[in-house]
């Protein structure tokens, strides 16, 4: 085995490396198991040093078996990936090797349905990159998915449909009604929660609390109307104790001192940390000297009082 690796261009450091993540592999038939893997990497144009990256990162992926796993991953890569794009850079990139983990047959019929709906490359590959499991749901609920999320009003051009496909791929009827039923408890009507999930589809990504807890702060604290909310979908999925109570507590000081208006809040919680250092912090430091105060003591989350 050790001869073999040699040949391929890995030096003893890697090959321990991999037998110390995969002390199994040394009972590998480096002839009949390792060798035809490894020379159809070579042969697909992963050869040293991306193919040694590639071993000692993930060594497991030399347990896949050649013909139902390997192979056809690689030939989906290459159905899939443009011209420019090469099979070694995607393969040495972060998790890059999840997709022969992953690989089921019903990706390529998967990829042929969001085509003939329209959907861009570009998007079907982002859908990969980001979550391969749901280019493996069954062909005929897929289709299913796919005609759902547009009746809704997905734009098949825009990438939100590939995030919308993904949170209705991965929950089940019974979980969308669970999550439905928050915002019910709110007022809201579900086609006020479909137009929300159309602008900001991972809001269905999160769990039944997470969406109640920020609900309940911006519409029984903040006092914002559903509409308010709709016009600023991300609010609901931002870090409630890092960055929403934090900002909040700063503009409610800012409002208080009629330095800003209550419809700064939604840009207030939208914009980057340095926009927003810049335009609601050292702004008003002369104003108001203890607003940084204000904004650090929530942020690591010590008490501070409602303003």
């Amino acid at each position: 085995m050790v001869e073999l690796f040699k040949n391929f261009g890995f030096t003893p450091t890697h090959i321990a490396t991999i037998v110390s993540k995969l002390p199994s592999l040394l009972l590998a038939n480096p002839v009949k198991n390792l060798a035809p893997k490894l020379q159809f990497f070579a042969d697909n144009g992963v050869s040293d040093p991306a193919l040694v990256h590639i071993i000692s990162t993930d060594p497991v992926i030399l347990r896949r078996s050649l013909q139902n796993q390997i192979i056809p991953s690689i030939s989906f890569l290459k159905e899939l990936l443009p011209a420019e794009h090469n099979i070694a850079s995607l393969l040495t990139a972060k998790r890059g090797t999840r997709l022969v983990h992953t690989f089921s047959r019903q990706m390529m019929p998967n990829v042929e349905t969001l085509r003939s709906h329209g959907v861009p490359e570009s998007s079907i590959l982002r859908l990969w990159a980001l979550r391969p499991q749901t280019l493996s749901f069954n062909a005929d609920e897929f289709k299913g998915v796919l005609k759902r999320v547009k009746e809704m009003g997905f734009d098949e051009k825009g990438l939100n449909l590939i995030h919308g496909v993904y949170a209705l791929c991965a929950m089940k009827e019974v979980k969308w009604e669970s999550k439905v039923s928050v915002f019910r408890s709110f007022g809201w009507g579900e086609e006020e929660v479909i137009e929300l999930f159309v602008k900001q589809p991972t809001i269905m990504h999160l769990s039944e609390e997470r969406i109640k807890k920020p609900l309940d702060f911006f519409m029984n604290e903040l006092g914002w109307m559903r509409e308010d909310i709709s016009k600023y979908p991300m609010v609901l999925i931002l870090s409630f104790e890092k960055r929403v109570v934090p900002r909040c507590r700063v503009v409610q000081l800012l409002i208080e001192k009629g330095l800003v208006s209550r419809k700064s809040m939604g840009r207030a919680l939208t914009i980057p940390e340095d926009r927003f250092t810049k335009v609601f912090l050292s702004s008003y430091e002369k104003e108001i000297p203890e607003l940084l105060e204000v904004y650090q003591s929530n942020k690591v989350g010590l008490p501070q009082s409602a303003v």
